[in-house]
């Protein structure tokens, strides 16, 4: 299906052709499947089309917010607003850039709305925007003020669907769609996710509750292989095709270091490397360490950039990674900052960056391989300090799929692109059959429950 057939669903040509330059010609399968399931109604009646409930579930890469983007337009040519939900400010603000450059051209207003932008509230609240970005909590906190801001909205797009499986704010989720599910309005709500399962466990379980139809896709327009690397030898096993397979990897030599091992293996790569770590002080140390030991060409342009910013140690520590196209991505960088970092690894400025979970869900960085540790730190029930626990299947999902990235300019077949990989280092072959057992060959998908009795009843 081509690009240029929507206009049948009432897009607007001028936005086809932006589209058209932005996604290429043909719709992605999950793009093409969402339509032929009546996402925009039928070719030629869409003005007649009756409010429904989508749930997308979809590998990365696959194209997700691109059915969205192709909702969000009919709705507004319904003269409707749409109102998409995040679960993270840094999601809302790479949203916001993408469709600000896309969209703004054609006179479509994008607001923010996040406790950073509060000058945005009485905007909202007023309907002066065409697509507004929302927080989870900032939206369920209007709502609670006042259900009629729901009046004029055709359109409810949730991102990260997911999420309302998490104990404290998946209550905050659910408490939200069912405030739109029990309103006398009647939005459509879109679910977006990439790692809910698929339609006989948590996906189907979440539509019957939602009442929707549910989209599914199983396979990435580009090839991932995800494993686990020991002793000289990565172990993989392929997304698309689950075909098993080994190439040899760098061992540490006699003491050990398992860090020394892994700098010759990204040193030794010709793509670009995202490694998430488990704190935001380790990202920051491990990149001015590969730093020191690299020869990679300065991020000129990002350097000259973070020079207009306030001088910190924060940020001579970031331009001295820089200065050998290295960056570290974390919370206590600023929405600015890391957009700064962000655009220096799309236009490969930057060959390797090391995040935390903040670059984990959703935002759109294309790597050819990644790296990545299975722990993070969390607080108990109890309080106290932080402690180390495994990250989830859909953690993981969210993390391997930054790499093999579909690139809008490409052609959007998968063999036209440079397969993508995910590599977990494993300190002896027992932990290596353990982390294959957790993530690789467990066919099993996390099943979704409510979080809703997570909260205070008073809430």
């Amino acid at each position: 299906m081509k690009v240029g057939d929507l206009e049948k669903y009432g897009i607007p040509s001028r936005v086809i052709e932006a589209w058209r330059t932005r996604q290429g010609e043909y719709l992605l399968p999950v793009q093409q499947t969402a339509v032929q399931k009546k996402m925009l109604g039928q070719p030629g009646e869409w003005q007649k089309r009756k409010e429904y409930n989508m749930i997308v579930s979809a590998p990365t890469s696959s194209g997700k917010s691109f059915c969205a983007e192709m909702s969000a337009i009919q709705s507004l040519a319904m003269r409707r607003k749409v109102v998409m939900l995040f679960p993270l400010k840094s999601l809302i603000e790479e949203k916001f850039r993408q469709f600000d450059k896309t969209y703004k051209p054609l006179g479509i207003k994008t607001l923010i709305v996040t406790g950073d932008h509060p000058e945005n509230d009485s905007l909202f609240l007023a309907g002066d925007y065409h697509i507004a970005l929302c927080i989870y909590e900032k939206f369920d906190s209007f709502l609670t003020a006042s259900l009629d801001i729901l009046k004029n909205i055709g359109l409810v797009v949730v991102d990260e669907i997911q999420t309302i499986a998490e104990p404290g704010r998946g209550a905050v989720l659910e408490q939200l769609l069912t405030k739109i599910r029990c309103s006398v309005y009647t939005p459509s709500i879109l679910g977006l996710s990439a790692v809910i399962g698929d339609d006989s466990s948590s996906a189907g379980k979440l539509a019957s509750w939602l009442d929707a139809i549910v989209v599914e896709e199983r396979i990435r327009p580009v090839e991932l292989i995800r494993g686990v690397a020991t002793e000289g030898t990565y172990r993989f096993r392929s997304f698309n095709g689950n075909v098993d397979g080994e190439e040899p990897f760098e061992s540490a030599d006699v003491t050990g270091d398992t860090f020394e091992m892994f700098t010759k293996q990204v040193k030794a790569s010709e793509g670009s490397t995202l490694i998430f770590l488990k704190s935001r002080m380790e990202t920051m140390n491990a990149a001015l360490k590969l730093a020191s030991v690299s020869d990679w060409k300065e991020a000129t342009n990002a350097i000259e950039k973070l020079s207009q910013e306030e001088p910190s140690f924060l940020i001579r520590s970031l331009k001295r990674a820089l200065s050998r196209g290295v960056a570290f991505h974390n919370s206590d960088l600023t929405s600015k900052q890391r957009e700064i970092v962000e655009q220096a690894f799309i236009n490969k400025e930057i060959k390797a960056i090391f995040s935390t979970t903040t670059l984990a869900m959703g935002v759109n960085l294309p790597a050819d391989t990644v790296y990545l540790e299975t722990l993070k730190y969390s607080v108990g029930k109890y309080g106290g300090k932080p402690s180390l626990v495994p990250v989830s299947r859909a953690e993981f999902d969210n993390m391997t799929g930054r790499a093999g990235r579909l690139l809008a300019s490409s052609s959007q077949t998968s063999g036209s692109q440079p397969v993508g990989k995910a590599i977990m280092m494993a300190q002896s072959e027992f932990d290596r059959d353990v982390l294959w057992s957790s993530y690789i060959s467990c066919e099993q998908s996390e099943e979704s429950e409510s979080a809703f009795y997570s909260r205070p009843i008073e809430d």
